[in-house]
């Protein structure tokens, strides 16, 4: 019985370890209510985020009510978590998610938004945070001076406007160490989102624009601070209570920014992975490999120089007599001594008597 209890947990802990919450949305958004039974698949989740925007309505969880009204920018969180830590986060929804592929086709997202505004150029940003760097792909020049690695991201955060300055919690009263590698990573993370969205907000041109901005980040950190000391350590409840601080503060700059017509989820996933290309057939089910048998053309044949010699010949002679020919007609002497108009001599007699 008391393995029973502990594996349902275990199970409850899991399936609530994977969690799309919407921080923020317009009160135009109406949301579709899931049962327990019936989550979001993550190879779905493209689909679901796409739908407010108008890109996709196959999957219509997260929709407008109205037609007219598209919120101008969707802005997603994946954050990778522990499995045993705990994030809360207060929000206006949540729903559960059937975690089938570790990653979210946000490049899918990003080449339909470029493809029903083609005229145009949207604002999209896709920043992942891997091995001690950070993966950024956009389509704009506005985020080129974001931090490409973690050393230049622990340097911002000894700035006067760094984020930790922002949030009024200097670096010295943290339990976190940037010289662990874990604390290292999520104090990066953070002072890079924290840099993009104020790059955004110094930027206020990209509110007149009529196509909605997608932006994604993939954070990492929170999982690595539970990994090297514990999820119930000091150190990971210090990282959740930043992260959260954080977000919240994030957030509000966000609907300051946009003027509320903005959506801001957030997604909390055990692990992530890059996409992959799936392929139908591998040759492993094959026992033998024989080219022989390969209903394969040959290269070149052994009479080809010859048919290629007398192709190429007849071509040239043909298009010379054709010249010749042509050249002779246009200046030939249209009178009587021509061999066109010369009339014969019984006739030309006839005619002088």
């Amino acid at each position: 019985m008391n393995k029973f209890v502990i594996i349902a947990a275990l199970f409850v802990a899991q399936c609530c370890s994977q969690q799309l919450h919407v921080k923020h949305a317009p009160s135009y958004i109406v949301f579709q209510q899931q049962t327990d039974d019936t989550p979001i698949s993550s190879s779905d989740l493209h689909k679901v985020l796409s739908g407010p925007l108008g890109l996709d309505k196959s999957n219509p969880i997260i929709q407008s009510k109205s037609v007219l009204k598209k919120p101008k920018a969707n802005v997603l969180l994946t954050v990778v978590t522990h499995k045993d830590q705990q994030l809360p986060l207060d929000s206006q929804t949540s729903f559960k998610v059937d975690w089938d592929v570790p990653f979210v086709d946000v490049e899918h997202m990003m080449n339909n938004l470029q493809a029903k505004f083609l005229d145009k150029d949207p604002l999209m940003l896709d920043l992942v945070s891997k091995d001690q760097f950070f993966d950024v792909k956009t389509s704009s020049d506005l985020f080129q001076s974001l931090p490409s690695s973690m050393r230049s991201a622990h340097d911002r955060l000894l700035d006067s406007d760094s984020f930790l300055a922002k949030i009024g919690k200097p670096l010295q009263s943290s339990p976190l160490n940037v010289s662990y590698s874990s604390d290292g990573i999520l104090l990066g993370e953070l002072q890079v989102l924290s840099d993009a969205i104020a790059t955004l907000n110094k930027n206020s041109a990209t509110l007149k624009t009529k196509t909605p901005d997608l932006l994604s980040f993939t954070l990492t950190g929170l999982k690595s601070v539970g990994e090297e000391h514990g999820a119930d350590s000091v150190q990971s409840r210090a990282a959740v209570e930043l992260f959260r601080t954080h977000l919240n503060k994030l957030t509000e700059d966000l609907k300051s920014f946009y003027k509320n017509n903005v959506l801001v989820e957030v997604l909390v996933v055990p692990n992530v992975d890059t996409a992959k290309v799936r392929k139908t057939r591998s040759l492993m089910a094959a026992k033998t490999f024989d080219p022989n048998k390969l209903n394969l053309e040959i290269d070149w044949y052994k009479d080809y120089p010859a048919s290629f010699n007398i192709v190429i010949w007849l071509i040239i002679i043909l298009a010379i007599t054709v010249f010749f020919v042509a050249y002779g007609i246009w200046n030939m002497n249209p009178n009587l001594e021509s061999i066109l108009y010369r009339v014969p001599q019984d006739e030309l007699a006839k005619k002088i008597n």
